[in-house]
């Protein structure tokens, strides 16, 4: 598929890894040739790189489909998810950040190839979960602009307000990394 065919959203495979085409700018420089840069997410490490290709150049497309699939758990070398369907694996040494907020019965987006391999998957933007360990908050304790360490129930570290206790339920940005609410 030539580059100038493609739309935000596309995947495509470049230099033996998969990207997602994150934005598309367009430049035309004097009496030069067009250029189009692309901004691509890496979708196994979200790096973000900018690569700029002549419009008539022919990059390989991905067929892409979507679904939901359920996490189930992991194994040694691979997290595990299922629809109603079948069952599907990932592998843990190239999609590892998604290890913090993985939790059982966790829907998520799977993204499919032609041959209904599971390639990645989304998580959603927000997610609860439970606080399972919460340092101690002293009232008055302002100097550190009020957040403290908690662990939340898949076992991983993230910075909270001081008022968060144990067993609270708290929302987090799977995109940031970062303490949202708390629910309950």
């Amino acid at each position: 598929m030539r580059a100038i065919d493609f739309d935000k959203g596309d995947f495509l495979k470049y230099e033996n890894k998969i990207f997602q085409v994150i934005d598309i700018k367009h430049t035309h420089l004097g009496r030069g040739s067009a250029n189009l840069t692309l901004i691509l997410k890496n979708i196994q490490t979200g790096q973000r790189i900018e690569k700029v290709f002549k419009p008539d150049e022919d990059l390989e497309y991905l067929e892409v489909e979507k679904r939901k699939v359920v996490y189930i758990g992991k194994s040694d070398k691979a997290f595990l998810f299922k629809n109603e369907a079948k069952k599907y694996e990932l592998k843990r040494s190239s999609f590892n950040y998604l290890e913090k907020y993985l939790k059982d019965n966790l829907e998520v987006v799977g993204y499919f190839d032609e041959d209904d391999n599971l390639i990645f998957v989304e998580l959603p933007k927000i997610v609860e979960y439970k606080v399972t360990f919460a340092e101690p908050g002293f009232k008055g304790n302002t100097v550190q602009g009020s957040y403290k360490k908690i662990i939340i129930e898949t076992g991983f570290e993230f910075k909270a307000p001081f008022f968060i206790k144990e067993g609270d339920i708290i929302r987090i940005n799977t995109e940031t990394g970062e303490y949202v609410e708390r629910v309950l």
